[in-house]
């Protein structure tokens, strides 16, 4: 096993025994063996499964222009070299009281599970009743108990004047945008929440994705957003967010080598740093290397920059490139 990183910490003045060095690599691989669950819910017609498909560029789950929803409750799991992405595209409410009454309980059996929560509603749809519903009797009590949640307002190329819509690039004319903003507004105060928790987007345009990829991987505990933003499809994976998680990746690191020898607050910042550094030089083997390069690379993407870690990185579990496939 490749013990570089171990030998960092060394030569830093932190000593790491064997049996820690099992600790830390038990942790670890661990924490990317977790599969994150997402959950979709919303509205029929809303899109939720249009939406999976985009974001995680497969068709994942089943669509249908005539039928009312899908009545099951889908668990995708994501092919990610053995490891994934639970997504779970649920049936959608509003189709009458005797389903409303089934899907609330499966809506609050399912809630405790979920790591992400996205619900979405129809950009032109005006009546949120059944959504308000489920909000705020069976959604929102989780939300006050810290799960990440957005409101996802599909289908903004279909507001008002839906023929501004600029198809050759994919977004909003003028006054379409001032639109869908006034509606984002419309629905924040409908559900009492903040604006910066309504998302508008266009899963048939793949439009504002990797805004909502951007808000929804940083909302994540930081030990989960590594895995779920492999899984997103690579176009809607910002240079930011890139970034955010590798940083996010030494810091869970740091933790976890702190916690398992004992450390103090400033053995741990050296474990963070450490781990950085390393990140930086693999960073640097890619074109455009360095901080001010790409993280995101078009050949291999984040992966491939993960997989450079590997080698330097102590060799965690056999690799992390290894563990993800890639």
């Amino acid at each position: 096993m490749n013990n570089s990183f171990f030998d960092k910490l060394r030569m830093s003045g932190i000593d790491v025994t064997e049996e820690q060095q099992e600790q830390i690599n038990r942790r670890l691989g661990e924490i990317l063996n977790y599969e994150p669950r997402i959950g979709i819910f919303g509205k029929t017609g809303a899109g939720k499964s249009s939406l999976c498909n985009a974001l995680f560029g497969q068709d994942i789950c089943r669509i249908s222009d005539v039928a009312a929803c899908t009545r099951d409750t889908q668990e995708v799991l994501l092919d990610l070299g053995g490891k994934g992405v639970k997504l779970l595209d649920v049936p959608g409410v509003g189709e009458s009281t005797e389903r409303d009454e089934e899907y609330g309980k499966l809506y609050a059996s399912l809630l405790p599970e979920l790591d992400l929560v996205l619900w979405l509603i129809k950009a032109d749809d005006r009546a949120m009743a059944s959504d308000e519903n489920f909000y705020r009797n069976i959604v929102k009590p989780h939300i006050a108990e810290g799960k990440p949640f957005f409101f996802v307002l599909n289908q903004v190329d279909k507001i008002e004047p839906f023929r501004e819509w600029d198809e050759e690039r994919h977004q909003p004319g003028p006054r379409q945008f001032q639109n869908i903003h006034r509606k984002v507004d419309d629905v924040a105060r409908f559900f009492n929440v903040a604006s910066s928790q309504v998302i508008p987007v266009s899963a048939n345009e793949k439009y504002n994705l990797v805004k909502l990829v951007d808000e929804f991987i940083r909302a994540l505990p930081p030990e989960k957003r590594i895995t779920a933003y492999k899984a997103v499809n690579e176009e809607f994976r910002s240079k930011s967010t890139g970034e955010h998680v590798r940083k996010s990746f030494a810091e869970v690191v740091g933790e976890v080598v702190g916690t398992v020898i004992c450390a103090v607050e400033n053995v741990v910042i050296k474990v963070v740093d450490t781990v950085g550094n390393l990140l930086d030089k693999a960073l640097d083997h890619f074109p455009g290397g360095g901080r001010s390069g790409p993280v995101i690379c078009s050949d291999g993407g984040f992966g491939s920059f993960l997989g450079g870690v590997c080698d330097t990185v102590g060799g965690f579990f056999g690799g992390i490139g290894d563990f993800f496939g890639w």
